[in-house]
């Protein structure tokens, strides 16, 4: 198959790595594949030497930045010719059924976020819902994803989980040695809401005074969490440890990880946190994710977004060593459901699904 995959390459964010992550394993299979940075090209992840990269940033300098995008796009799917093209963001899903299906082939529109997001509610709604009837193929990160839609788009879907990244089977067994550490990783965000956790460690840290918390990640929050950990009385407990190139192996040996979100297309950080053997605790994030990662008193703990309250008593878990190892358990078993062979073998049956339609 020729695939086009078409990103905007901001950082070193959840969607941008799973775009690369699929451009990488699709190469690796014998397709021929392109990646298109669309914007900003600021890549954080190693790219296949077989993946094309072809960088249409430069068109964001000066006035009138999405048309000249559009334009510069259609240029580049015009001489690419693939078969299809595959787009984790709505922009360039609508760019590309507004460009010939000769040129762009069939069109995939992967969600990444929350599909019921308050963005949707006015013009982009709109522009989405006339986009949608024009796309082939649909990929969803959970099932609360894609049932948000009606039946129409469902039946051109599929429910295909994110990967994990080679670097967690680096680990061949959970952590024997555990620090008394609690930790979240995430941009620092109002989406990523850590400012629940430092109150709900706060409520707690007399019932487990020699814990600590870690928060790792860096965001346009960082300073006001400083000065939340600072009015708490904390400043010994919590800490902000900024980014990572090596975070899972910073992270192996915590007690426990923490997601907050109130919502996650599907919490990366998360998946690899349990496949690395940390027991796990996430909050009920939209359209559900988490709920495709953790079940619930299984493989860890559920709790409800925007509960300080439920969050504080979960985060005893620490104090439950026979709890803990049984989550651990389950969770390290969840390994080969989001290996890379698994997942991509579905997503590349997927598109040959669609390219047959």
């Amino acid at each position: 198959m020729n695939i086009v995959c078409i990103g905007y390459l901001h950082g070193s964010g959840g969607a941008e790595r799973q775009i690369i992550m699929l451009a990488n394993e699709m190469s690796r299979r014998g397709h021929n594949v392109a990646l298109v940075v669309l914007a900003e090209n600021n890549i954080r992840y190693a790219i296949d030497e077989k993946v094309k990269i072809y960088d249409l940033s430069s068109c964001e300098k000066g006035n009138n930045t999405i048309i000249k995008r559009f334009l510069a796009l259609k240029r580049c799917l015009c001489e690419l010719k693939p078969d299809i093209t595959v787009n984790f963001w709505l922009q360039s899903a609508y760019f590309a059924v507004c460009i010939p299906q000769k040129y762009t082939g069939k069109i995939i529109y992967s969600e990444r976020g929350d599909p019921g997001d308050k963005e949707y509610s006015g013009l982009l709604g709109i522009i989405r819902k006339i986009c949608f009837k024009f796309v082939d193929g649909f990929v969803f990160q959970s099932r609360g994803a894609q049932h948000y839609f009606k039946q129409n788009i469902r039946e051109r879907s599929i429910v295909i989980n994110n990967a994990v990244t080679g670097d967690v089977y680096k680990f061949k067994s959970p952590s024997y040695n555990r620090q008394k550490r609690i930790v979240t990783v995430g941009r620092l965000s109002e989406q990523k809401n850590q400012k629940i956790i430092i109150n709900a460690f706060a409520e707690i840290h007399d019932k487990i005074p020699d814990y600590i918390l870690e928060i790792w990640g860096e965001g346009n929050l960082k300073d006001e969490l400083h000065t939340q950990i600072k009015k708490l009385n904390m400043s010994h407990k919590v800490f902000l440890k900024g980014t990572s190139r090596d975070i899972l192996d910073k992270i192996y040996d915590a007690s426990l990880f923490v997601l907050s979100s109130n919502y996650e297309g599907m919490p990366n950080a998360l998946m690899e946190a349990m496949c690395i053997g940390i027991p796990c605790i996430s909050t009920d994030c939209k359209p559900g994710g988490a709920r495709e990662i953790i079940c619930h008193g299984v493989s860890g703990i559920i709790v409800p977004i925007e509960d300080q309250k439920e969050l504080a008593k979960a985060m005893l878990l620490v104090r439950d060593e026979n709890l803990t190892r049984f989550y651990v358990s389950n969770g390290w078993n969840q390994r080969e459901k989001f290996s890379s062979k698994i997942v991509y073998t579905i997503w590349e049956s997927f598109l040959r699904e669609i390219l047959l339609r």
